[in-house]
């Protein structure tokens, strides 16, 4: 297991948590299905949530890239308002601000991490630049390792990484030797976005942690 004390000095990489946590990626398909399996269905109030967040996202997006800022103020925060995680029984809190930095072929392009955690068992990551958008798989290395120090390390960990346009799940057990596994990558950019798929398996992730 990790500790989160210097864990931006420690961990930069997938490799490096192969080495220091001895974390892989499952091997089986059916490894992690519960973004796949007996999602939710969206009633009405959710669906129009959903297309208020689309509506505003295109009016800020089509100006610039939703950058530092305002990505938590326009997606992120009126989803999980919608999903229902800032109410009980919900606990939710955000205990780290990470930053980052990736060696770009002509700039170091430097970003930050905003960390959000529900019931201690779902991490949900922002992450945010002044100036460009960074890839989500850039903040893999980070939220696995905060996922493998989490306080229930006997509990099945989720994760949700996002830059605004892009969306990312998923999740860590800790059973045996520690191993995880990614969704596919949902987006927020077309007219046929996937925000409605995003809350579906947020709000399915989130009967999880409260079993």
């Amino acid at each position: 297991m990790v500790t989160g004390l210097g864990i931006t000095d420690t961990i930069k990489s997938l490799s490096d948590l192969r080495v220091r946590c001895n974390l892989h990626q499952a091997d089986s398909d059916r490894f992690f299905y519960e973004w796949v399996d007996d999602l939710p269905e969206l009633d009405e109030r959710e669906q129009v949530g959903v297309a208020r967040i689309k509506q505003r996202y295109d009016y800020h997006r089509n100006d610039s890239l939703l950058l530092e800022g305002t990505i938590n103020l326009v997606v992120v925060s009126p989803l999980l308002e919608i999903a229902g995680f800032l109410d009980p029984p919900f606990r939710i809190r955000s205990p780290y601000g990470i930053s980052l930095e990736l060696d770009d072929p002509e700039e170091i392009i430097r970003g930050f991490i905003d960390t959000l955690v529900v019931q201690e068992q779902l991490w949900i990551l922002v992450v945010e630049s002044k100036r460009t958008s960074i890839p989500v798989p850039a903040a893999f290395p980070l939220l696995l390792a905060y996922m493998l120090a989490s306080p229930r390390s006997d509990r099945t960990a989720f994760g949700m990484a996002t830059n605004g346009d892009e969306f990312v799940f998923l999740k860590l057990s800790q059973e045996n030797d520690p191993h995880y596994d990614v969704s596919r990558t949902f987006s927020l950019f077309p007219k046929r976005h996937e925000l409605g798929e995003v809350l579906r398996i947020l709000k399915r992730l989130g009967q999880l942690v409260l079993e």
